[in-house]
Parts: structure tokens; sequence; C-alpha cells
């Protein structure tokens, strides 16, 4: 009598690894092949990273570690995805300003990384001007980067360091300039309300009281800041980030709600994430499913809730950013007769 083979059942672990490598194709950006990318974060040759993919080598802790760090995925969605546990993924910035440079290269890397999909949007809720601004010319950049580390990092070097042009290192500057480059090439949304202009004025205005900044510097970055405002109005006017940009890449809406954070939702390909703030500066990152998805429902939320200023809603569009450089001009006003 002719006996059936049974079926042959594939081993918990090799569930886990297959399922981890299929998350890993939906994050890998078009035109970078999976395994050519393997063997680069491994270090292992291109044979050794196909029996990887193929289950024939099972990935060590460690290699899982490098994967999951270099690309953001979400640890518990590949082993757990326990509702209500949500694994982030962040920067240590304490102990030494080399973290903070490390920080700085992650969102470097990052928006490039997103940049290198086809299908991507990111959408930016923000309570204060979002980061990338803040990056917008060389002077306010080095202001942004003093301020964080004197005020928020509290690094040593800095705390009884007035605010001059050339302290910041320049590599710092660099990467942070080239991080608002790369957002200008991403197509998003930004939810803004009238009061997110206020933050980085209480800064400036902040540090000449205290005698960090002298009165011409903080009247010279009052007008870079106000230079920032004019481009961000332009974008709304024409819906684009640049001028030669095909198709509308800007959507603006001002909130009447309090916001309460800030926050970056990114669609990139089929993979979402979520990047919620803390630490003033500082993101959580996380792609778990469950959480983006509540993160695209409030976003999505606000967005509905909010009122349109790009595009055709010209009345809506003045009205918003004259308020702002009313703010704006009665802090260099301020500054000015002091």
């Amino acid at each position: 009598m002719q006996v059936k083979k049974e079926k042959k059942q594939v081993k918990p672990a090799l569930q886990v690894q297959n399922h981890f490598i299929s998350k890993l194709k939906e994050v890998m950006p078009q035109g970078i092949g999976l395994a050519d990318e393997i063997a680069d974060v491994l270090d292992v040759s291109i044979d050794s990273a196909y029996r990887r993919i193929r289950g024939e080598t099972e990935l060590t802790i460690e290699e899982v570690y490098k994967l999951t760090r270099k690309h953001a995925i979400s640890v518990d969605e590949v082993f757990s995805n326990q509702s209500g546990t949500v694994t982030f993924a962040y920067t240590k910035l304490t102990d030494c300003v080399n973290n903070f440079e490390e920080y700085l290269k992650r969102v470097l890397s990052q928006l490039k990384d997103l940049n290198k999909f086809e299908s991507k949007k990111l959408y930016y809720v923000a309570e204060e001007i979002p980061m990338f601004y803040s990056f917008y010319s060389r002077k306010l950049t080095e202001f942004k980067l003093f301020y964080w580390q004197r005020s928020v990092l509290n690094i040593s070097e800095y705390q009884q360091q007035k605010f001059e042009y050339g302290f910041v290192p320049e590599k710092l500057i660099d990467i942070a300039h080239q991080s608002f480059k790369e957002y200008l090439s991403i197509p998003s949304v930004e939810i803004w309300t009238v009061e997110t202009v206020l933050t980085g004025l209480r800064q400036i205005k902040f540090y000449f009281d205290s005698g960090i900044v002298q009165q011409v510097h903080a009247l010279e970055l009052l007008q870079e800041y106000r230079n920032m405002i004019d481009l961000v109005q332009r974008n709304a006017e024409s819906g684009r980030k640049n001028i030669s940009d095909k198709t509308e890449t800007y959507s603006l809406y001002n909130s009447e709600v309090v916001l309460g954070t800030n926050c970056i939702y990114i669609l990139m390909g089929d993979t979402r994430y979520s990047y919620i703030s803390f630490n003033s500066m500082n993101s959580l990152t996380t792609n778990n499913p469950e959480f983006c998805e509540e993160t695209e429902h409030w976003v999505r939320n606000l967005e509905k809730k909010s009122t349109l200023i790009s595009g055709v809603s010209e009345k809506q569009r003045y009205q918003f950013f004259s308020s702002m450089y009313k703010n704006i001009d009665a802090c260099i006003e301020k500054i000015r007769s002091s």
C-alpha cells in the first residue's frame, strides 16, 4: 500500500524570518536589490544574502538588529504585533555632542531614503514651524542648532557661550541645510495654526532679552525668519514646493484646533511611518501598522476640520499670513526699540 507523504511544515522560526524578509522588501526603495542591501548591511556575500532570503540560513539576532536599525522596521510588528504594544526607534541625544551630529545625519538619511520612492507623501502637523524650515538659510540654521545645544541638550561648551556666527561646527550646518533641500523635493501636506510661528520668535526674543544674542544679530535673524515665511506663502500660492514641479506638491491648512504636538506621518510606497515629537526636538519613530493607522486617522481628521489656505483660497491665505507677519514685525519693533 502506498503511503502518503506528510506535507512538510514550515518551522515557526522560519515563518518569522519569512515575515521579516517580506517587511524588509516593503521598505526597500525602487532600484535597490534586496540581496545587495542585505549583503551590504550584514557584510556578507551575495550568495549568503540569498540563503537568508530563501530561509536556508537563519538570521541571527544581531543581523535582525542591524537591518531593523537601518530601515526603521518595527520589531514588535515582526515578532508579536500585540495590540497596545509599540516599539519605537530614536536617537539618544544626551551624553556627548557627537550624538547630536548622528541625530542630524539620521534626519537627512531618512529624507534621502524617502526621496528614493516614486510614491511618497509627508504630512506634518506643526505646533511650531516645521523643523526643516528652521534650516531655510545658513544663519537661521546656525541659530537653531545653537539654541538646541545650549537650551535643550545642555551641552557644556555652549552654556557660557553667547551666540556668534561661526561657533556651531560647519559640518552640522551643512547636514541640517541639506535636510531642508531634501524636504523641498517631497510632496507634503502641512497643518499649521496662527500660533505656529510664535515659538521661533520667542526663542530669538528670549535670547536677546537674556543678552545671549546681540541686537544686530536678533534683527538679522528675524528678517531671515520673515524671508522664510515669504517662501512658505509663495509655495502656498502656487501649491508647489518648487517652480519646476509639474504637479501640486504642497498643501497648507490652517487649524483652529490646538494641535498639542508636532507629528510627522509618512507614506513611502506601501509602508507608513509615524514620527512623534518628544524632548522638544527629538522624535519617536515606528511603522507599527496599528499605531500608523491611528496616526493617519488623527491627521485626516485634523485635515478635514482645518481650512485649506493653499491654491485658490486667496482670502483665507492673506488673513493667515498677515497675522504671522504682524507677529514678526511686532517682535522686530520691540527689539529695535530696546
